[in-house]
C-alpha cells in the first residue's frame, strides 16, 4: 500500500512540475505582451521576436493555451509594426478548434468585420516632391492592402500600383521627375489606381509607413547592371568566410513536379540555384551545391553533406505544384519553409509533395532523430533565415513583377532533418500556374530571384554575426 501511495505520489508531483512549467510559459508570454503598447517601436521589434522564439518552445512543448496567448500577441504586434498577419489568425483559428474553443466563430466573425473595416477607407491627401509621391489616408495601411505590376511596350513604359481604398476628390496634376505623366483614379468601388508612364523603364518602389504610402522612383537604377555588389552595401567586414550549402531540390530519375507544358522541377530549380551560387560567391561567401547537374541524391545524403562541410546555412530550392488541375490557376505565389511539425493542411501537401522523393529517408531518420533536431536553438535560426530570404525574394521580384507572398511556413521536410546549421526549403512558384512557369524557366526572371534569395542570406549573415 505504501509503495502504491509512494508511486501515485510521484506521478502527481511529475504532473504538476509540467503544468506549473507550461504555466510559467504562459505567464511570460503574457507579460512580455503586456509591453506591447508602451514600448517604443525599436522595443517592440525585440518584443515582436521574443514573442516568436516562445511561439515556437509552446509548439514544442505542445502547450496550447501559451501558443494561443503568443499568437495574440503576436497579431497585436503584427498591427502596430504594420506586418502581414493573415498567417496568425489563420493559426490562431485552428488552435482554437483544436482546444474545443466555443467562442471561435464568434472570434472568426469580429476577424472579418474588422477585415471589412479596413476596407473602408480613403485617401486625405496626395503630395508629390522630385522624386517621389507621399498618399496619405485616414487610417494606417497594411503592406498588403497595396499591389504593383506593370504593363510594358516598345516605348511605353507603365508602372501600376492598386490601393484598396477611396478617392473622394479630384487630383491635380501630379509630376515627378523622368515620368512623362502620373494618374490617379478610382479603378473600382475598393481600388485606387495610380499609373506612372514613361518612355524608358521607370524603376519605381513603394514602402508604406503607418497611414502613408510613398511611390518613389530611383533615378540611380536606369543603367542595367549595378555597379557595385550588393555586400558592399555592408559596412563592417563578415567575421570569417561563411559557408552556403545550395541544395537544388529533385534530380535524376526524380524529376520534381510536372508543370505547365510538361516543365520540370528538377530543371528549373537546378538553373535558379547555380545563379543564387553566382551571386553569394560574388558577395564573398564559399558556396557548395549537393548537385550541379543533373543527378539523383538521395535525401539524407543532402543534409550529410552540409554537415561533412561544416555549413552555415542550409537552402533547398524547389518549385511548388497545385493537386488539382482546377487549381492550377488559383494556385501561385513564392513560400519559405522552416523545419517543425506542419499545422495547417497547406503546409502537410506541400512537404508530403516534396518528401515522396525518397520514402527510404523516412525509416531511415527515427522520430527521435525528427524530434532532437527540434530545439529551440535551431527551430529559431531557421526562422530568421526564412524570414530574410522571404523579404529578400519579394523586394527584389516585386521592382520588376507582381507576385503573390506565401508567407514563411513551418512544415516537415525530410531534405531538412539532420542538418546541424539553419536550414530552409524555397518553393519558388507554382510550376503548374501558367505564369510562374514561364517565369521560372525566364533567364531574367530567374536572374532577379536568385538575387532577392541571395540577398536575403547577407541580411541574415549581418543580424546574426
Amino acid at each position: 500500500m505504501g509503495k502504491r501511495v509512494k508511486y501515485l505520489s510521484l506521478i502527481f508531483i511529475f504532473f504538476l512540475a509540467v503544468i506549473c512549467e507550461a504555466s510559467e510559459l504562459n505567464s511570460s508570454i503574457l507579460q512580455i505582451s503586456s509591453k506591447l503598447n508602451s514600448a517604443k517601436k525599436s522595443d517592440i521589434v525585440r518584443i515582436y521576436h521574443d514573442l516568436k522564439s516562445k511561439y515556437i518552445k509552446a509548439i514544442i512543448k505542445d502547450d496550447k493555451e501559451a501558443q494561443i496567448s503568443a499568437i495574440k500577441a503576436l497579431i497585436r504586434g503584427s498591427k502596430i509594426l504594420n506586418i502581414p498577419y493573415a498567417h496568425y489568425q489563420e493559426e490562431l483559428s485552428l488552435l482554437f478548434k483544436e482546444v474545443g474553443y466555443k467562442n471561435y466563430k464568434k472570434y472568426e466573425k469580429k476577424e472579418e468585420t474588422h477585415k471589412k473595416k479596413l476596407r473602408k477607407s480613403y485617401i486625405k491627401s496626395i503630395a508629390s516632391f522630385k522624386d517621389k509621391v507621399v498618399i496619405t489616408l485616414n487610417r494606417r495601411v497594411d503592406k498588403d492592402e497595396v499591389k504593383f505590376f506593370e504593363l510594358n511596350s516598345k516605348k511605353r513604359y507603365r508602372d501600376i500600383f492598386d490601393i484598396k481604398t477611396e478617392l473622394k476628390f479630384k487630383v491635380k496634376k501630379i509630376s515627378l521627375r523622368d515620368v512623362k505623366s502620373i494618374r490617379v483614379s478610382q479603378y473600382n468601388a475598393n481600388t485606387v489606381r495610380v499609373v506612372l508612364e514613361s518612355s524608358r523603364a521607370i524603376n519605381s518602389i513603394f514602402s508604406v509607413e503607418k497611414n502613408k504610402i510613398t511611390i518613389r522612383v530611383d533615378h540611380k537604377k536606369y543603367h542595367k547592371k549595378d555597379k557595385k555588389p550588393y555586400r558592399e552595401i555592408y559596412s563592417t567586414p563578415l567575421k570569417r568566410e561563411k559557408i552556403v550549402i545550395i541544395d537544388p531540390g529533385h534530380g535524376g530519375k526524380d524529376v520534381g513536379a510536372i508543370g505547365y507544358k510538361r516543365f520540370r522541377e528538377k530543371d528549373a530549380v537546378l538553373k535558379i540555384a547555380l545563379k543564387v551560387g553566382k551571386y553569394l560567391k560574388m558577395y564573398g561567401y564559399k558556396v557548395y551545391y549537393t548537385r550541379s547537374r543533373d543527378i539523383f541524391i538521395k535525401l539524407r545524403n543532402r543534409t550529410h553533406f552540409a554537415n561533412l562541410k561544416n555549413a552555415d546555412v542550409f537552402i533547398s530550392i524547389h518549385a511548388n505544384a497545385a493537386p488539382k488541375k482546377s487549381q492550377y490557376l488559383t494556385s501561385k505565389g513564392i513560400e519559405t519553409y522552416f523545419l517543425s511539425p506542419a499545422r495547417s493542411a497547406r503546409a502537410k501537401r506541400v512537404s508530403a509533395l516534396e518528401n515522396r522523393a525518397d520514402l527510404s529517408s523516412m525509416d531511415y531518420f527515427s522520430k527521435q532523430v525528427f524530434l532532437n533536431f527540434l530545439n529551440r536553438e535551431k527551430i529559431v535560426s531557421s526562422n530568421k533565415l526564412a524570414i530574410d530570404i522571404q523579404r529578400g525574394m519579394l523586394n527584389s521580384i516585386r521592382k520588376r513583377y507582381s507576385v503573390t507572398d506565401g508567407g514563411v511556413r513551418k512544415a516537415p521536410f525530410w531534405v531538412l532533418v539532420g542538418a546541424q546549421m539553419p536550414a530552409v526549403l524555397i518553393e519558388t512558384g507554382y510550376i503548374t500556374n501558367p505564369t510562374e512557369a514561364k517565369r521560372l524557366l525566364n533567364p531574367y526572371y530567374e536572374d532577379i530571384l536568385a538575387k532577392g534569395i541571395a540577398n536575403g542570406v547577407v541580411s541574415y549573415f549581418e543580424k546574426n554575426r
